[in-house]
């Protein structure tokens, strides 16, 4: 798992790197949610995409006016209602919606903790995926597995590099391709 030490810095970022702390790992996320869309005809997936790259554009054009109370309000009709699917894909889905509630409260009236809860939702998720296909109830015996291992890697190195990070287009630009992770989501999921 990642320690305290991570979390404390975590919680020192800016408002607006904790949105790109965010941003990311909700990009990262993205192909669970699209998948399952994919998979059972929900019809989010283009609402999804939208609302992925108003973040993305909001946060690389920060003169970009972004109404998050608004678009927070309209986002809650992309979220699945777990009684109505009968596949385990519904919770990964929900994972990614709880991590775009974190990026519309870091955009509007954040307390400092939303990159944390990304991290923890990020984390969970991919730790409930392995509980699913090891049948492991013991989450102490899963932390040694790959996903996890890449998941731990995956926001370690966004964390360095948002506390290093030169607030330019370009530089956000990178960011922006290091949390696409070449498709492959933190479930090890990829659409292609």
């Amino acid at each position: 798992m990642l320690d305290d030490t991570f979390l404390e810095r975590l919680s020192q970022l800016s408002k607006r790197q904790q949105s790109l702390f965010c941003v990311a790992i909700l990009q990262r996320m993205s192909p669970n949610y699209l998948l399952f869309c994919e998979s059972t005809e929900f019809a989010g997936a283009e609402g999804f995409d939208k609302y992925l790259r108003l973040f993305w554009e909001a946060l690389l054009y920060p003169k970009t006016k972004f109404n998050a109370p608004v678009h927070q309000e309209r986002f809650q009709e992309l979220i699945p209602d777990p009684e109505q699917f009968d596949s385990y894909g519904v919770y990964p889905a929900l994972d990614c919606c709880v991590v775009a509630e974190c990026l519309f409260a870091s955009l509007s009236e954040a307390t400092g903790e939303e990159a944390e809860q990304a991290s923890q939702t990020s984390m969970g998720a991919v730790l409930g995926f392995l509980s699913l296909l090891r049948e492991e109830q013991d989450e102490s015996k899963l932390l040694d597995e790959e996903l996890v291992l890449e998941e731990q890697a995956f926001q370690r190195q966004l964390l360095d590099d948002l506390e290093l990070l030169v607030d330019n287009l370009d530089n956000l630009k990178e960011l922006r391709n290091f949390a696409l992770n070449q498709g492959v989501s933190n479930l090890g999921i990829s659409l292609d």
